[in-house]
């Protein structure tokens, strides 16, 4: 499948949430709330600049290259051998990161879920819904996603009213005591969690206007992080950092503390109805961007010829790799870091300094900084700011943490109102 379709604004930055939110509200909490504790919610607020730094690397690439790929404009900088190399390695990397969200997926269903149903059916199952997206259109995964992620995003916007009578906001406290190094410890895990941006590289052949990848992917990274702050704050008050840092499905264990009323207290199902499509969709995306890496190779640029086989081996990678549930969570949270981390200054390095060298006419840039953007970067920087004060303070007198933390929240929702408004202006001037 090789489609020319474009995409709109609204759907990239719907892709975003689920790339981002769904696959990192189950497992990556205990990981956060192990290294920073109480202070865990604080953490998503680090990785909000690097999400806007991607966001500027795709629309740099879409506009020197329109209707070109990442992979394509990768070969094109570099050469055929060298680009093809570092093509190679992204398409490894990207390939581990699947199957290594597969396999924590699979555990979850067989353990939580589908008690009787064998681990393998499952990634099975998971792999047919992959291929069969895959062998379609574009356009079938990006409608798929406006539709289910809206309802997700509307839905778990509630999560803290569903859980009033369970949150417990001593157990936030003492917030900020312990310094700047537990929640920069909690920022550095949730930085990995947003890795996964690169993959919009494979998809730049979709954009209509390159400042559409640019805006669209701003906002869809601050309402991902404001989302992930809201859950983490409520895994914090409701089951206590300590005990969330030692269970593994914590964000299952958190719906299950639902209890409206004594008539309502399985809503946990129906949430998971709409967590499960979310996460497949993101599941899809990586693999669509892994097989499209691997079209580059060829001339014909589709990758219908590879699909199914590419399909059987990460399933039985999938099954294969990790001996047991503990080993694949760790290495999601820890060890798949350092690596995206190396993988993507080594080949966004190779990319940039390949275009570079091959100097092209300058085009006139569509990029004009507006007011609303300035306001998401000096809320940024109050956000950070507030963090960094309560960590100085913090350990003197309790309610110092308190007020930062409260500044903090207001920081956080007014970038999130800055950048939606960027975001409707951006695309109102355009129209």
């Amino acid at each position: 499948m090789q489609d020319r379709m474009k995409v709109s604004a609204l759907q990239m930055a719907l892709l975003v949430g689920s790339l981002l939110i769904a696959s990192n509200m189950n497992t990556m909490p205990t990981a956060i709330t192990m290294a920073a504790e109480q202070d865990a919610w604080y953490a998503y607020l680090f990785p909000i600049p690097y999400g806007i730094g991607m966001a500027y690397l795709m629309w740099r690439l879409a506009r020197f290259s329109p209707g070109k790929n990442m992979y394509e404009i990768m070969q094109h900088a570099c050469g055929k051998w060298l680009g093809g190399l570092l093509n190679g390695i992204l398409i490894v990397y990207l390939s581990m990161d699947l199957i290594s969200q597969l396999r924590i997926y699979s555990d979850f269903f067989s353990s939580s879920i589908l008690l009787r149903t064998p681990q393998i059916y499952i990634l099975l199952m998971t792999m047919l819904l992959l291929v069969y997206y895959a062998g379609g259109s574009m356009e079938h995964l990006f409608r798929t996603n406006v539709v289910f992620v809206s309802l997700f995003l509307a839905l778990y916007m509630l999560t803290p009213m569903f859980l009033l009578n369970e949150i417990d906001m001593n157990k936030l406290k003492p917030s900020l005591s312990s310094g700047i190094f537990q929640p920069l410890k909690g920022g550095i895990l949730a930085f990995g969690s947003f890795t996964d941006l690169i993959i919009f590289g494979a998809f730049l052949h979709h954009v209509r206007r390159p400042r559409d990848i640019y805006i669209a992917m701003k906002m869809g990274v601050i309402y991902s992080a404001f989302m992930l702050t809201i859950w983490l704050f409520c895994v914090v008050s409701v089951i206590s950092p300590i005990l969330s840092s030692r269970m593994l499905y914590i964000g299952w264990i958190l719906v299950q503390q639902i209890h409206i009323t004594d008539f309502l207290d399985r809503i946990d199902l129906f949430l998971i109805s709409m967590f499960v499509p979310v996460l497949l969709i993101k599941y899809a995306a990586l693999y669509i961007a892994v097989l499209t890496g691997i079209a580059s190779y060829t001339k014909q640029k589709k990758f219908d010829f590879i699909n199914l086989p590419m399909g059987i081996v990460i399933t039985i990678l999938s099954a294969i790799t990790f001996d047991n549930t503990d080993e694949v969570s760790v290495f999601y949270a820890f060890g798949l870091l350092p690596i995206s981390v190396g993988v993507q200054i080594l080949f966004l390095a190779g990319l940039f300094i390949g275009l570079g060298v091959r100097k092209k006419k300058s085009i006139p840039s569509d990029m004009k900084a507006s007011g609303y953007s300035i306001g998401v970067w000096l809320t940024l920087a109050g956000g950070i700011a507030t963090i960094i004060s309560g960590a100085l303070v913090g350990n003197q007198r309790g309610y110092y943490g308190s007020i930062c933390a409260s500044l903090f929240v207001i920081f956080l929702v007014l970038c999130v109102f800055l950048s939606i408004k960027e975001y409707t202006t951006g695309i109102r001037g355009k129209v």
